[in-house]
C-alpha cells in the first residue's frame, strides 16, 4: 500500500501500486508519504553513500 499527497490541491490518497496523478486535480506533482520507495533504471539499492539515485538512503 502506498500514501501519496498531491502537491497542488493537498489531498491524501492510498494505491495499491504506484500512483502517476493525483485522482482528485490529476496533478502529476506527488509527494510519497508511505509504502515502498521505487528503485531508480538500473539501480541495484546498494550505490552506498554518494548515490544520486535517490533510492538509497543513507
Amino acid at each position: 500500500m502506498h500514501k501519496y499527497s498531491c502537491a497542488e490541491c493537498g489531498k491524501k490518497f492510498e494505491t495499491e501500486g504506484f500512483a502517476l496523478r493525483c485522482p482528485v486535480c490529476r496533478c502529476k506533482v506527488l509527494i510519497h508519504l508511505e509504502g515502498e520507495r521505487r528503485k531508480a533504471k538500473n539501480c541495484s539499492g546498494g550505490c552506498g553513500g554518494g548515490c544520486s539515485c535517490g533510492s538509497c538512503r543513507h
